[in-house]
């Protein structure tokens, strides 16, 4: 079984690639993954399906193609697998091309989900990178939370009106009770990055700089 699938985002290859590039991202769109952990040659990762099995995970990578190739060769249950990430950038976008291939068990169940997984991963793609770019220091050098919000959870991601903004911070404020959540703010053209731990501000910004009409995106590691 074979299914090639297309994303698209405004964020510059080199992000798209680091993003691809780290195997962890990649468990929040298929549920069934359930843990990954890193070996000398690759990593081993725990799947939860119509079987569960632990396969070998090793990646291939080159200008602008990164491959996952996914395997289990022992026992009664083979699998043979790959997921192909081909990187195309324009002029004002970098497309994806994913190329999913599996050979193994249930493949008829496993194509049919496989384009819920990826009905849903289009907006998961699409939050994650937005985070990036929200998120993204404005001094030249300065340190970046990327990777630590590329790893939380998006809890809420909405356009609203500045005078709406009460509301989500409160929101966010009961969320980090137990947790640190990150408020991230962009008019578009200036950007505010809030930090909430045990239920209080820990960090802020200049909320009046920002226009009337914003994008909210709130990042955590809230429970279920």
């Amino acid at each position: 079984m074979e299914v090639t699938y297309e994303f698209e985002t405004t964020r510059p290859s080199n992000v798209v690639k680091d993003y691809l590039s780290d195997p962890r991202n990649l468990m929040k769109y298929v549920p069934s993954f359930k843990s990954l952990k890193e070996t000398e040659n690759g990593w081993e990762l725990q799947v939860s399906w119509m079987i569960t099995v632990t396969l070998r995970v090793t990646m291939q990578k080159s200008r602008d193609e990164i491959t996952y190739l996914i395997k289990k060769t022992e026992g009664l249950v083979k699998i043979n697998s790959y997921l192909r990430f081909i990187i195309l950038p324009t002029r004002d976008r970098t497309v994806v091309r994913l190329t999913f291939f599996y050979k193994g068990p249930f493949e008829r169940v496993a194509k049919r989900q496989t384009e819920e997984f990826y009905r849903r991963g289009v907006e998961i793609f699409k939050r994650d990178l937005e985070s990036v770019q929200v998120e993204r220091k404005e001094e030249r050098g300065a340190p970046s939370n990327a990777k630590l919000l590329l790893n939380m959870r998006t809890l809420l991601s909405t356009q609203i009106g500045k005078d709406q903004l009460d509301e989500v911070l409160e929101q966010a404020m009961l969320w980090s009770v137990n947790s640190q959540v990150f408020v991230l703010i962009s008019d578009g053209s200036r950007r505010v990055e809030l930090r909430f731990r045990n239920g209080d501000l820990e960090s802020g910004g200049d909320l009046s700089s920002l226009g009337d009409k914003i994008t909210v995106i709130v990042k955590g590691d809230r429970a279920d």
